[in-house]
């Protein structure tokens, strides 16, 4: 079962007395126990029937003895075993623990939580069996733009494409390094709906020392001395040039649109609706773009493919 199965099953009620919930990708283990908690206890309730209990501090008679207990005032009880790689390290102590999986109390839900559990030792062979296993493995590079972009929305937001590859790009794949910092996107955007590349370069990017904004400031200023001082200390941060590519497109495409929007003498607004950028920026970019030509701009994009397929 996957994190995303759990949480539908558990919405629609549909309990397992036992869980074994591990891997890699914590933020999404610990969102996962928080579901079971949440779903199967009242608020009021958790007191007495809501234990956590570590692997590292107790012994397996200690987590079959909470896991036989009947709930109180209550339908179900809910016993989590956290480091449950360093439980059941006797004899005694498996065979206790694999009577309990064999024949569980159908009013608890135990759940077990690991890293990295072995299947080929007990409890783990026997959870394997008997269980319902979620997989909480760290996602492709591929697939954490989309996580972003569901997170945010699931907060109350949108963000654009562009600000969700950004943001990668600085943070990494790490969903709690990205959460924490979705957080701070939300305090700096304030009332805003939209999160654009240029939020995310504001909080982000200024505390690693560096911006593609601040390049593309740079190329649309037409300084090239400070635009190629800026490259070596991306590059030198470990910036993908292939990801820098991919914005400095996006900034040309906008400031080629620019030209066209210019010549129709379109209002800051029309123009920020036409070209998906924040008013905020508007007459910025419509400055660089009084400092290129049509023809110069598809030199640019010419110049860009090139480094492109070089690459």
């Amino acid at each position: 079962m996957t994190p995303r199965e759990l949480h539908t099953a558990l919405k629609k009620k549909q309990f397992a007395p036992i869980y074994l919930i591990y891997g890699e990708e914590d933020l999404l283990v610990d969102e996962c126990v928080q579901a079971i908690v949440e779903q199967a206890v009242d608020p009021s309730m958790r007191g007495f029937n809501l234990d956590i209990m570590y692997g590292s501090k107790v012994d397996a008679q200690d987590v079959v003895t909470h896991a036989s207990s009947f709930p109180m005032m209550a339908e179900r009880r809910v016993v989590v075993v956290k480091e449950s790689e360093k439980l059941a390290t006797t004899d005694t102590a498996r065979e206790l623990l694999a009577a309990y999986i064999k024949k569980p109390l159908e009013s608890t839900l135990l759940v077990f939580v690991a890293e990295k559990p072995d299947f080929r030792k007990k409890p783990f062979s026997d959870l394997k069996k008997s269980a319902e296993l979620i997989e909480c493995k760290p996602l492709w590079d591929n697939e954490v733009p989309g996580w972003i972009s569901e997170r945010i929305a699931k907060l109350g937001k949108q963000a654009s494409p562009e600000a969700c590859r950004l943001l990668q790009a600085y943070v990494g794949n790490s969903l709690r390094n990205l959460q924490s910092e979705i957080d701070k996107l939300f305090v700096f955007v304030g009332e805003k709906k939209q999160i654009e590349p240029e939020d995310v370069a504001g909080v982000v990017g200024e505390t690693k020392g560096y911006t593609i904004f601040e390049l593309q400031n740079a190329i649309g200023s037409r300084n090239i001395s400070l635009a190629i001082q800026i490259v070596e200390r991306m590059l030198e941060h470990g910036e993908s040039p292939q990801f820098m590519i991919v914005m400095l497109t996006r900034f040309f495409t906008i400031l080629y649109k620019l030209i066209e929007l210019r010549q129709r003498r379109s209002s800051e607004r029309e123009i920020a609706a036409a070209v998906g950028l924040s008013p905020y920026f508007v007459k910025q970019y419509v400055e660089f773009s009084e400092n290129f030509s049509k023809e110069q701009i598809e030199q640019s994009f010419r110049a860009l493919l090139d480094a492109d397929l070089t690459l």
